[in-house]
């Protein structure tokens, strides 16, 4: 909760304190350079083109997948979740805040980190001790 013009107001405000599309983009951009991950990810013209595997863990996919040959688009840079480690690329991570904005957190280069949707929607507000 916190008081705005003498009134009590509870949650956050409408206002967009995350930027506009091209400023998000850019962080994810930011992102997926500064915490790049040791293998990138190889992207499939189609889905038809993707090799399918027992063992589901992406670096067995990015590894098979360089070595099959077909239509390929090209690859991707990576980073990883900093949660579970898994592979995310700049349309798949989301932006964690590791000082929640429910605890006056901010987009700002040195309170932000890769995650993948499932930890970020998880931890919710919540800070790591």
């Amino acid at each position: 909760m916190s008081i705005r013009n003498g009134v009590t107001v509870r949650g956050t405000t409408n206002e967009n304190a995350r930027g506009n599309s091209r400023d998000r983009a850019a962080r994810r951009a930011w992102l997926v350079q500064t915490y790049r991950a040791d293998v990138d990810v190889l992207l499939f013209t189609n889905e038809q083109d993707v090799p399918t595997l027992t063992d589901g863990r992406p670096e067995v996919v990015a590894a098979i997948a360089a070595r099959v040959p077909g239509p390929v688009s090209g690859w991707l840079m990576a980073c990883r979740c900093y949660r579970c480690g898994s592979l995310l690329t700049e349309e798949t991570l989301t932006v964690d805040r590791i000082i929640p904005g429910c605890k006056g957190g901010t987009y700002r280069r040195s309170n932000i980190r890769p995650a993948c949707g499932g930890c970020n929607s998880s931890t919710g507000g919540r800070v790591r001790s």
